[in-house]
C-alpha cells in the first residue's frame, strides 16, 4: 500500500487515522515495516498521546486471537475548519476524524481585509473559549484564490491581494489559540478526500469543483499534488468541445463560461428575457423549478451545463491519468434534474471503445464540506507537529 509520507513515524499516525483502529500487525503490513521497527515507532506515539491502544478486535485478515487497536483518539480535541466565500463565513467544528460536532454560518460583515480579519478573529475567539467541547488544536481557514502558506496573494471572490492572514491573527489574538492554517479552499476539499474519503480505498483521483468558479485538485499515490501554480483554477478556462458560454475574459467556450452557476443562470436568463420581465432564475434550484414547470430555455441551460461538466471530467481524468473523479461544489446539485440526463451519456463521449470508464463520485457540495477541507489542514498541521515532538 502506498504512504501518505515516507517518515515511518507520520507514515504510521496517517494510516491509523485514516484507516484505523488497526492492529499492529495490519499496520505493518500494509506500511511493509517489520514488527520490531513498528513497535519502536509505535512506542513514543502512545507516550505522547498521539496514538492510543483501545479495545480489542481482529486483525483485517480475521484470523489469530483478538488483540488491542491501535487509534488516533477522535473525542478529546477538537478543530476548526472556516471557509471564506465572497459574502459568507462557513465555520464547523470537528474531531480529529474530520467528523463535524457543531456548525455556524453567518454573513460578512464588511468585505475589506481588516473588517473581516477582526471578524474572524471574534469567531475564533468564541470558538476556542467554548467549555463544552474539547479543547481545540488547530484551526484552518481556507478561501478561493492564489495562497502562500501565511497569505492570500489573490481572491477575485474577496477582492483581496497581498493579505498576510497568519501576521495579523498572531498579532491580535491570545496566545493559547492555536496557529491558524491558511490553504485553498480546493486544496482543503482534495485534503478532505485524501485522507477521510475517496483516499481510503484509492489512491489516485482528480477532485474536480463546480460553482461561483471551476476547480480541480489531484491525488496521485495518496500525495495530494501540490503546484506553484495551485488556486489559480488551471483548468477554469479549458476549452470544451461543443460548449458556447462566454467567461468573464471573453472566452467562448471555455469551462468557466460553460459551467459556473453564474454562468449558467445567465443563459437560462437571456432566453428568458425575450418573453419574460425580471431575471429569473437566480439560483441553481429555481433554474431546476422552472424546467421543471416547462421552461425551454431553462431545460436547455441544464442540459448544456452536463453536456460540457461530461467532457470537462474526461478532458481532466485524461490529463491526471486517473479513472476516479469526485464532483463537488454547489453546481453539482443540477446533475440531480432530470434534463441533466445527458451526463452520464456524454462522460464517455471521447473515450476509445476498449478503455476503462471513468466512476464520477457525486458529493453533496455543500459549503460545510469546504469548511471541513480547511478543518483537515489543520488536522494535518497537529499530526505532523506533534509526530515531530514525539521523544524517540
Amino acid at each position: 500500500m502506498t504512504r501518505i509520507f515516507d517518515d515511518s513515524a507520520l507514515a504510521i499516525v496517517a494510516h491509523v487515522l485514516a484507516h484505523g483502529p488497526l492492529s499492529r500487525a495490519d499496520t505493518a503490513r500494509d506500511l511493509d515495516l517489520s514488527p520490531a521497527t513498528l513497535t519502536r515507532l509505535v512506542r513514543p506515539l502512545i507516550s505522547s498521546g498521539t496514538i492510543s491502544e483501545v479495545r480489542s478486535g481482529k486483525s483485517t485478515t480475521g484470523m489469530g486471537r483478538p488483540t488491542k487497536l491501535l487509534e488516533v483518539a477522535s473525542n478529546n480535541r477538537s478543530f476548526i475548519g472556516i471557509n471564506l466565500t465572497s459574502s459568507t463565513i462557513h465555520c464547523v467544528r470537528t474531531d480529529t476524524h474530520a467528523r463535524i460536532i457543531s456548525s455556524k454560518t453567518i454573513p460578512i460583515q464588511n468585505q475589506s481585509a481588516t473588517e473581516c480579519q477582526k471578524q474572524l478573529k471574534n469567531l475564533i475567539d468564541e470558538y476556542t473559549r467554548s467549555d463544552n467541547h474539547p479543547p481545540v488544536e488547530g484551526v484552518g481557514i481556507s478561501l478561493g484564490g492564489k495562497i502562500d502558506k501565511s497569505s492570500v496573494i489573490e481572491s477575485r471572490f474577496l477582492g483581496w491581494r497581498n493579505v498576510n492572514l497568519k501576521t495579523f491573527f498572531s498579532e491580535t489574538t491570545a496566545e493559547d489559540v492555536p496557529e491558524i492554517e491558511l490553504v485553498n479552499d480546493v486544496i482543503g476539499l482534495t485534503m478532505l478526500e485524501q485522507w477521510f474519503g475517496l483516499g481510503r480505498h484509492c489512491e489516485d483521483f482528480v477532485v474536480a469543483t463546480i460553482g461561483a468558479g471551476v476547480g480541480h485538485g489531484m491525488v496521485h499515490n495518496l500525495r495530494s499534488v501540490r503546484s506553484p501554480q495551485g488556486g489559480l483554477g488551471m483548468t477554469a478556462h479549458l476549452p470544451l468541445a461543443g460548449a458556447h458560454g462566454v467567461c468573464q475574459y471573453g472566452h467562448v467556450g471555455c469551462a468557466n463560461g460553460a459551467l459556473t452557476v453564474p454562468a449558467v443562470l445567465s443563459r437560462a436568463q437571456a432566453g428568458r428575457a425575450i418573453t419574460e420581465e425580471g431575471n429569473s432564475p437566480t439560483s441553481a434550484e429555481e433554474l431546476m423549478r422552472l424546467a421543471d414547470s416547462g421552461d425551454k430555455s431553462c431545460r436547455r441551460a441544464i442540459a448544456e451545463f452536463a453536456e460540457s461538466l461530461a467532457v470537462y471530467v474526461q478532458t481532466v481524468a485524461s490529463a491526471a491519468l486517473v479513472m476516479d473523479v469526485v464532483l463537488d461544489g454547489e453546481g453539482v446539485c443540477l446533475l440531480e434534474s432530470r434534463w441533466a440526463a445527458s451526463f452520464a451519456k456524454h462522460l464517455n463521449s471521447y473515450a476509445r471503445p476498449d478503455d476503462p470508464r471513468i466512476t464520477v463520485h457525486r458529493r453533496s457540495g455543500s459549503f460545510e464540506r469546504w469548511a471541513q477541507g480547511a478543518a483537515v489542514a489543520a488536522i494535518v498541521k497537529w499530526l505532523i507537529r506533534t509526530t515531530s515532538s514525539a521523544k524517540w
